[in-house]
């Protein structure tokens, strides 16, 4: 809160609290005289206070004026018991100056600021705090209360006004219109798509730009889209545009599904406020869901699935992108890695002339210009990364963010990595929490710390070596669990599982267990083949990871919102 801010909240909560045994009180009037806070200072600090007492006493004080009236619209909310009404649309915001937090301890009893998780509901409120910050994510995703100031109608052919369902326009010209505030509604159908969005088409903050897929009556998705073959050959391409939510579409082809980008390399340069929710990707030749210098992005509910070699990723985001959210997304069957978040350093910084040890390439997300060498922040929670015709995720200069409750694996070679493509010691992906997940390989790693990829907290997680043959599955003692190179001596491991395999690098800790042998019955379904969901992987009463852990504050819930206490169960799902 700045100073003057707080000021005109001492002014609120002085107006409210009684007089000092022995002191008189000041009228109102001589209080503001005294204080000589304005009023808009004063109405924020009654907003802040957000109850009725608040607003009367800022009313008391300035009884009179637009801030009174919609003061008096508030109390009439609280009265009513219902939200706060919304603010009118504003002129696009300047970026906000970034908050650093300090740097988030190991220990389990100190959380980093990563949101519970909540089926149906957004990570993060609107104004809430992620990470440490104030939240600057699509007002679509955080804010359910939100309305378009307008929507437009559009459908694979059509060529009215789109004012109504009965009159839609052409997708093309409804996009070229956008503005701030806008929902362009397609009707079901199947489009051809070459959407491109700048950042005079792009929203902001308050008023986003939403794209918004119309479902079959199941709830099924019901916009399919051939995406184009032409300029960058994407369904949905974002150039330097900020705050557009892209809700519910099939895309199939093309080299991208959403393809999102912002000005440049410095921090000031990137795009910010982009949602892709509930949507599938398929058979692009690069990757169904591509970002680079792009902060505050969701990416919540995705399917990405048959990328091509020309890249070949389920979800990669890239180019030193901070304070991202990736939940509840699967993928599988793509060339490369599933999914795979690298900050490019080489590119970032070196080809900019920047060396690795500048700050400017190093530094923190929050910290000025800096942190183009490394991804900040992310909260990567509930996702399902298996079965891929290669390498699994790749956490690649990944650091200060949380990992908990996803499935990863089986892949095709080995499954999860930390590291890095530098040899500076502050680009390693450290000072992570990662936590109650559940790790499958059959052969190679099923994770691995190298490259300076220390200081992280490594809990609960339940780590399963295995082969498939056919229907059968069964216990690998081949299989490498975990492979730790000696740059990464600082990571802390605490009431994780591993079964049937091997570790290198380390022995697991007086804190942790291991156990040579395996059962599928351990699991509610443990999948023999590509298919079923993570709800496969619940654990059933006779399996050893049920009440094995302690309750981590950064985890307090499984994947399915299941609240944690006590003894808890270790991988992803509670079984109670």
């Amino acid at each position: 809160m700045s100073r003057l801010a707080a000021t005109g909240l001492a002014v609120a909560v002085s107006l409210l609290a009684p007089p000092l045994l022995g002191v008189p009180a000041l009228g109102t009037e001589a209080l503001a005289q005294q204080t000589e806070v304005p009023a808009k200072e004063a109405f924020d600090a009654a907003k802040e206070l957000g109850t009725i007492e608040g607003w009367n006493a800022f009313l008391e004080s300035y009884p009179e004026g637009f801030l009174s009236n919609l003061a008096r619209a508030y109390v009439k909310k609280l009265e009513e018991g219902g939200p706060e009404p919304t603010p009118a649309p504003t002129a696009a915001q300047p970026k906000a100056k970034k908050e650093t937090p300090a740097t988030p301890a190991n220990s389990e009893d100190e959380a980093v600021g990563a949101p519970a998780v909540v089926p149906g509901k957004p990570a993060v409120a609107r104004g809430a705090k992620f990470m440490g910050f104030t939240e600057q994510f699509n007002r679509y995703y955080t804010d359910p209360s939100w309305k378009p100031a307008k929507t437009v109608f559009v459908s694979p052919d059509g060529r009215g006004d789109g004012a109504s369902r009965e009159t839609p326009s052409a997708a093309k010209d409804a996009v070229l219109a956008a503005a701030p505030g806008t929902k362009i509604h397609f009707l079901r159908g199947k489009y051809d798509a070459c959407f491109n969005f700048t950042k005079e088409t792009g929203g902001t903050y308050d008023e986003p730009v939403v794209l918004y897929a119309e479902r079959n009556d199941d709830k099924s998705i019901g916009v399919s889209m051939t995406c184009c073959k032409s300029g960058r050959a994407s369904c949905f391409n974002l150039e330097a545009a900020d705050y557009v939510a892209i809700d519910g579409f099939h895309m199939t082809g093309g080299k991208y599904g959403v393809r999102i980008v912002g000005e440049g390399y410095d921090a000031s340069q990137h795009s910010r406020g982009i949602a892709v929710l509930r949507s599938t990707g398929n058979d692009q030749d690069r990757d169904p869901f591509f970002s680079g210098q792009s902060d505050w992005n969701v990416w919540e509910a995705n399917l990405g699935f048959g990328a091509k070699k020309d890249d070949g990723h389920g979800i990669y985001i890239s180019n030193g992108s901070d304070w991202n959210i990736v939940r509840f997304n699967e993928t599988y069957g793509n060339v490369s890695s599933d999914f795979q978040i690298n900050a490019d350093p080489a590119s970032t910084c070196a080809d900019e002339g920047i060396p690795y040890d500048d700050a400017r390439c190093d530094a923190y997300a929050g910290e000025g210009e800096g942190g183009r060498g490394a991804s900040d922040y992310f909260l990567v929670e509930g996702n399902y990364f298996h079965d891929g015709a290669s390498a699994g995720p790749n956490f690649t200069s990944v650091r200060r963010s949380v990992v908990r409750n996803n499935v990863f694996g089986p892949q095709a070679r080995h499954n999860v990595s930390f590291w890095q493509e530098t040899d500076n010691p502050k680009l390693g992906s450290s000072d992570n929490k990662v936590l109650h997940n559940l790790f499958i390989t059959t052969g190679k790693h099923g994770v691995q710390f190298s490259v300076h990829s220390t200081r992280n907290l490594f809990a609960n997680n339940v780590l399963v070596g295995v082969t498939i043959d056919g229907g059968t599955v069964a216990a690998n003692p081949e299989a490498l669990l975990m492979e730790v190179d000696e740059t990464a001596g600082d990571n802390v491991y605490r009431g994780n599982l591993y079964v049937s395999g091997k570790i290198e690098g380390r022995e697991p800790g007086s804190e942790e267990a291991a156990r040579d042998d395996f059962s599928a019955g351990w699991f509610a379904k443990f999948p023999s083949a590509v298919g079923g969901s993570p709800n496969d992987f619940t654990p059933t009463g006779d399996s050893p990871t049920v009440g094995a852990g302690k309750i981590l504050a950064d985890a307090p819930a499984d994947r399915n919102g299941v609240a944690r206490a006590g003894d808890v169960d270790l991988g992803p799902i509670e079984v109670k």
